[in-house]
């Protein structure tokens, strides 16, 4: 299972940035996975108050066959 991690909101200001591309998929192992964690950051915007978005993993219920094997909880912790 992969692990929890956490980006800075000043790193995740650029969301068309391919190394935080490349960052978030060393953590996801899913193209994916990671799309999905990229959409949920352009979600929050540019809220100033955010230091920063915690990322949590958890194992998928799907009874067929995931695309993903893991949903993320995208949190903003301000």
């Amino acid at each position: 299972m992969p692990n929890s991690f956490s980006i800075t909101r000043s790193r995740c200001s650029v969301l068309s940035d391919p190394t935080l591309r490349d960052e978030i998929h060393a953590h996801t192992g899913s193209d994916a996975e990671t799309s999905s964690i990229l959409r949920s950051l352009d979600r929050f915007g540019q809220d100033v108050s955010i230091r920063y978005y915690e990322m949590t993993p958890t194992p998928s219920r799907r009874t067929y066959q995931p695309k993903s094997a893991f949903a993320w909880t995208v949190r903003a912790v301000r």
